[in-house]
């Protein structure tokens, strides 16, 4: 929740910044047409990445970051044993847990899986819409792919290099700060699409 919150927050004083900055897109009837059909897509983007955040959120807070330490498997298995029920029980009991020592590696396992699946998933569908932005021809939506296309690449390698280097903290770092980047170039994606006028 806490870094749920700051990331809100960041998003939110982004959102005034493009606010008060006043700058719209501005382009033809039929070029409206066009960035109007993008805005269901932009909006499922921008839940997709918060989804993904929240995710790697749940597996710092369970210490599930080292749950696997190899990739493409996971403790040397394709398929380990998972316990999501545990993994994903947001109502378990604090007491010593918070230093990370009753979770079993299970739920611990479950967690880091989702969060890989997730990370495959986002990817997968911030990838498509770059796709859709690219193809729509207009300058302003060709822009806005190129940056978020940057961005999902080096938070999806910084997400490998984590596990690569076994978790480095520079690269842990770095990965939350992609992940603010990422976020916040659907929120401008999502704005400009949303506030765009026609000539």
């Amino acid at each position: 929740a806490h870094l749920l919150g700051g990331f809100a927050t960041l998003s939110f004083l982004w959102l005034l910044t493009l606010r008060l900055d006043n700058q719209h897109w501005r382009v033809n009837a039929h070029e409206m047409v066009n960035l109007q059909s993008l805005k269901p897509y932009a909006i499922a983007g921008l839940l997709v990445v918060i989804a993904q955040i929240a995710l790697g959120g749940w597996v710092t807070s369970n210490y599930a970051a080292l749950a696997c330490p190899d990739l493409p498997t996971c403790q040397d298995q394709w398929l380990p044993a998972m316990d999501f029920s545990r993994g994903f029980d947001f109502f378990q009991a604090i007491g010593p847990n918070y230093l990370g020592g009753l979770m079993n590696n299970e739920a611990r396992i479950a967690i880091h899986i989702a969060h890989r699946i997730g990370a495959i998933l986002t990817l997968i569908y911030i990838g498509w819409l770059c796709f859709k932005l690219w193809r729509s021809s207009l300058p302003v939506t060709q822009k806005m792919a190129k940056i978020i296309a940057v961005s999902l690449a080096f938070q999806f390698f910084l997400g490998l290099s984590n596990i690569w280097f076994n978790f480095p903290l520079t690269v842990a770092v770095a990965h939350n700060a992609f992940g603010a980047v990422l976020l916040l170039t659907l929120v401008t994606l999502n704005h400009r699409l949303y506030t765009a006028s026609t000539e």
